[in-house]
């Protein structure tokens, strides 16, 4: 457990500075910012925040990558983590906790790890302040009772990704939904689930990125090269290879596919997808900072999102599609719902199907002026933390005097 000093912070209004914790579905330090992190950074510009890393809620199998994540799990919950170097920087009051619990959430092991994780997390449950427990997955162990103000911020169809165990997501979500002061959806594919599932207030707020960081590093259009990027996980439960070999086909002579991001880092392998591609003419950059992603995506013509349409990614709202029309490149997607509702307002997002998805990108690829790439930033202005960090903090700040 690492704790940052916390400093004296001023009232959310009259409202007393809350206590958060949040539970994550990740690591802090994983490869790929996602959602959770930001919110977590945010909500610690006025609040005290204790980040709880993931409960594990796919199933680890005897692999390699699983066993060496178990492996470090267990070291940072016994108070190490210096064994590497901080992949992201800890927001200013803010704790994170590894907890030490078994990764099956089922009847035999749930009085173990809700003993495990109440002690894990003793001192919010002991905090004087208003205790918020401000949760990414529905697996909480009876802590919603102990809280203030519980509000579950859903960015996926959980129970649909290969590996997770959809009963304990769906009794966990059925228990939260007459606790939950409000819920936060990212698409409306999760409001509608979430609707079924009995929450009665949702709030829909599809993801938004770190626009600044993209914006920064973007270069004019006559400093850019015919490159098209995917920004990532690596994984075959996502992307569609059929559409990947057909991209790197198609730029042979013309461009280059450049990937960036961990390989299956869900769980599952990548390797001999990445060794066809890359026999194709990709290349893949490995895990890059947000800042070496905006430096390589400044450079280039088109950012990609070839995913697989199948249960799970009906429900995601790629953040990614910010960060590259914040680097001032256009976007080319399959047909994911949430980027097709973004696509019908915003003329620099185009919506292929696989066997035309080569060809429009070649398209995408022709040069554009100063005036298109400026054009495609000022659209992704207004979708980034910044903004939504005000509006979440004003968000619990409301929650927050209801409860009082």
């Amino acid at each position: 457990m690492v704790t940052a000093s916390v400093p004296e912070q001023a009232r959310l209004g009259d409202v007393p500075v809350a206590n958060v914790l949040m539970l994550g579905t990740a690591e802090w330090d994983s490869p790929i910012a996602t959602n959770q992190h930001y919110v977590a950074r945010e909500l610690a510009r006025t609040s005290k925040v204790t980040f709880v890393e993931s409960l594990g809620l796919r199933r680890p199998k005897l692999r390699r990558d699983d066993v060496v994540r178990m492996a470090s799990r267990v070291r940072r919950a016994l108070g190490d983590r210096e064994e590497a170097p901080a992949q992201r920087p800890r927001p200013a009051g803010a704790e994170i906790v590894s907890p030490l619990v078994l990764p099956v959430h089922r009847t035999p092991t749930f009085p173990i790890n809700r003993a495990l994780l109440r002690r894990a997390t003793s001192d919010w449950l002991a905090s004087p302040r208003p205790r918020v427990l401000w949760t990414f997955t529905p697996v909480t162990y009876g802590l919603e009772a102990s809280a203030d103000v519980v509000i579950y911020h859903c960015v996926d169809l959980l129970a649909t990704f290969p590996g997770v165990d959809g009963v304990a997501v769906g009794r966990g979500e059925r228990s939260l939904s007459s606790r939950t002061a409000v819920a936060i959806a990212t698409s409306k594919a999760v409001q509608d689930h979430l609707a079924d599932a009995g929450f009665p207030r949702i709030e829909l707020l599809p993801n938004v990125a770190d626009v600044s960081v993209f914006t920064a590093a973007s270069r004019p259009a006559g400093e850019r090269r015919p490159a098209v990027l995917f920004s990532g996980n690596l994984t075959v439960y996502k992307l569609d290879m059929r559409i990947l070999e057909s991209i790197a086909t198609a730029l042979r002579g013309r461009g280059e596919l450049l990937l960036a991001g961990p390989l299956a880092a869900g769980g599952g392998s990548f390797d001999a997808e990445l060794r066809r591609l890359e026999e194709l003419g990709a290349r893949h950059l490995g895990v890059l900072t947000p800042a070496q992603l905006a430096e390589v995506a400044g450079t280039c013509a088109a950012g990609l999102i070839p995913y697989e349409i199948n249960d799970y990614t009906l429900g995601v709202s790629p953040l990614k599609c910010f960060e590259y029309l914040s680097s001032g490149l256009a976007v080319l997607s399959t047909g994911l719902p949430s980027v097709t509702e973004l696509a019908r307002a915003n003329s620099h997002v185009t919506v292929a199907g696989g066997d035309d998805f080569a060809a429009r990108l070649v398209d995408l690829l022709q040069p554009v002026t100063d005036t298109v790439v400026t054009d495609r930033m000022a659209s992704a202005a207004e979708h980034g933390w910044e903004g939504r960090g005000v509006l979440l903090r004003t968000l619990l700040e409301t929650e927050l005097a209801r409860r009082r």
